[in-house]
């Protein structure tokens, strides 16, 4: 993260800064496939990165950046909430990188972050998560552009427009903990014991959620099937 930057802004707009300046520079194709195409593990970029190399985050940014918007977006069900919540995310990965512990997988950390990043932002506006998208933001655009999604995979059998967007509809009408576990795992592909860890419950109470979250899936995309 080296975008330049003027000495009297503060870190946290600084940090912006950097996170807009890595993500124009991963914009770019070639760029993203030399951080995507890295050897490296997770782990061993967190590492090079507590030492100081910028250029093992751009690897976990590159990794992670697709997975985590479309997960902060679809959870919040606003384009503009979940861009802030996203940023706060990298922002405490960041401010992190020396208390990291490698004792789960990055992937679970980073979506745990998220997971507490998106409660305390709802909790300090004085509401739980939206359930409703909001009617002044397109979020089917925001949701468009991030679309390489499994929501949208071909063997999750959304073979046309409008049976992806009722999936994602039906997705925002899941309680809050279900609707986390599920997007946990269909856009982080979280396992069950890295969705245990970032929502700091068990496994088993992950088992129930994802249970409860697909059979009311089932039920609602019914008339698709």
């Amino acid at each position: 993260m080296s975008a330049a930057i003027a000495p009297s802004t503060n870190w946290t707009q600084a940090c912006a800064q950097a996170l807009a300046h890595l993500h124009h520079q991963l914009s770019q194709p070639h760029i993203r496939r030399v951080a995507e195409a890295s050897p490296l593990s997770d782990a061993d970029c967190m590492q090079r990165y507590r030492n100081g190399d910028a250029q093992a985050f751009r690897i976990l940014y590159a990794r992670y950046r697709e997975k985590l918007h479309r997960y902060t977006l679809r959870l919040s069900g606003k384009a503009s909430e979940a861009e802030e919540i996203f940023q706060d995310v990298w922002m405490a990965v960041v401010n992190g990188k020396d208390r990291y512990q490698p004792d789960a997988p990055f992937a679970a950390w980073l979506f745990g972050i998220a997971h507490r990043r998106a409660a305390d932002r709802w909790r300090v506006l004085g509401r739980h998560a939206p359930d409703a998208v909001d009617p002044h933001e397109n979020v089917d655009d925001a949701m468009e552009h991030h679309a390489a999604s499994p929501l949208h995979a071909p063997d999750r059998h959304l073979d046309n427009d409008a049976l992806g967007k009722a999936l994602v509809e039906a997705v925002k009408a899941l309680p809050l903990p279900q609707r986390e576990a599920f997007l946990m795992k269909a856009e982080g592909e979280l396992s069950l014991e890295d969705i245990a860890f970032a929502t700091r419950t068990t496994r088993e109470t992950v088992k129930s959620r994802l249970r409860y979250a697909q059979q009311k899936l089932r039920e609602t995309l019914q008339p698709w099937r």
